[in-house]
């Protein structure tokens, strides 16, 4: 099995503009952090069996915020103070759940690091087939100097210079093993393979990339966001449904049940509303449509709840960290009166969708009872969503 364990519980303090605000790794641009940016990838990985997520008990809210949707998640670690410990205690809660079991590697990855390219992970697993230890490197570009404190600068041969970066991947024992020692002395590390570069151990070296850099500093930040909103793009889905009257005392609408004269006739509870706008979230998403997805010959589905229906189509939205930018739904009918509920139907969607109220805008037209959609035979509903969706 191979464990992904991400550092996450650091103040970042570099790269705060103001005291108060988040560390790095929790601060949103569109909607996303670095952190939930890293999570949505890593998940969608099938060679990784679980991913750990270390964190400090400061940015708990954080936290959960960024972890809505995201699968094989273990429970969060409380780090501590520096990254050592917060890997020792990562480490430890892996050791004890796996430690008994074979051939248990790990990855160990900066929360600072959302733009890690599958292939290194990919690569990092395959070479831990063979080796104990590995890790991603780059070389150095630049004219590297060093520093006096008399200011006097030093030639520096930058064919000799390389940096690490992280996932570094290790057999999971193994790494415990060499942090648990390291505990009885006063060595600090700034990264994981350093234990295994003083003990002498082996390791493979795998290349990494430019994209894989850490953020560091405030800059860094703001070309986070500038790589995010270049991987923005804008979708919109048209939705439509009607369903006839049939003999009853209740309806369904938006989620909403209301005493009524007739019920709506359907192979589900009916909820022509939460149709036409499932609808119109799979056709932004290209997922075909409502039937497609839950036909009516289905027997699974006689009677369901649309709500179930309006999940399945909300899933393609969060997998993507995707969001409903706004909602317009007309509603054509000439019962019932749709005013005296339009407040109750929006905050309904509001929390179904998870979407403010102010996004969300309901119409309503009556026929004059004029065709088939009139007072007598049904209720029909027309829903265009406009979606903001992140392409990785």
């Amino acid at each position: 099995m191979v464990h992904f364990l991400i550092l996450a519980a650091g103040k970042g303090e570099r790269a705060k503009k103001v005291s108060n605000n988040s560390p790095k790794q929790y601060v949103e641009f569109n909607n996303i952090s670095p952190l939930r940016y890293l999570l949505k990838k890593i998940t969608k990985i099938r060679e990784i069996s679980s991913i750990t997520v270390v964190i400090s008990k400061d940015n708990l809210r954080e936290y959960k915020r960024d972890i809505r949707g995201i699968k094989n998640l273990r429970k969060y670690i409380l780090g501590g103070k520096t990254r050592e410990e917060s890997s020792f205690k990562g480490l430890e809660s892996l050791k004890n759940e796996f430690g008994n079991k074979s051939n248990q590697k790990v990855l160990i990855h900066d929360a600072a690091r959302p733009f890690i390219p599958k292939k290194i992970i990919i690569q990092s697993i395959k070479s831990l087939e063979k080796y104990n230890a590995t890790c991603p490197y780059i070389k150095n570009e630049d004219t590297i100097k060093s520093i006096s404190y008399e200011n006097k600068l030093n030639h520096i041969n930058r064919n000799k210079i390389i940096s690490l970066q992280t996932p570094q991947g290790f057999d999971l024992n193994q790494i415990f093993k060499l942090h648990y020692e390291n505990r009885k002395s006063n060595k600090k590390y700034t990264d994981n393979l350093s234990l295994l570069i003083d003990k002498e151990k082996p390791f493979k070296l795998i290349k990494g990339s430019k994209r894989n850099f850490k953020i560091t500093t405030y800059d860094d930040l703001l070309l986070f966001k500038d790589i995010i909103s270049s991987k923005k793009r804008k979708l919109v889905g048209i939705g439509f449904d009607i369903h006839a009257f049939t003999e009853g005392n209740e309806l369904i609408l938006g989620g909403v049940k209301l005493k009524s004269k007739y019920k709506l006739l359907a192979h589900s509870d009916g909820d022509v509303l939460l149709h036409s706008i499932t609808d119109a979230i799979l056709g932004a998403k290209s997922k075909n449509d409502i039937g497609a997805h839950f036909p009516a010959s289905n027997d699974k589905y006689k009677n369901a709840n649309s709500i179930l229906f309006l999940n399945k189509a909300m899933n393609y939205i969060e997998k993507n960290n995707a969001e409903i930018i706004n909602l317009d739904i007309n509603l054509i009918c000439d019962y019932p009166k749709i005013n005296p509920i339009k407040s109750k139907l929006k905050k309904s969607l509001s929390n179904l969708l998870e979407v403010e109220v102010d996004k969300i805008n309901i119409k309503a037209t009556s026929t004059e009872d004029q065709g088939f959609i009139n007072f007598k035979n049904g209720i029909a509903s027309q829903a265009i969503v406009s979606i903001e969706s992140i392409n990785e």
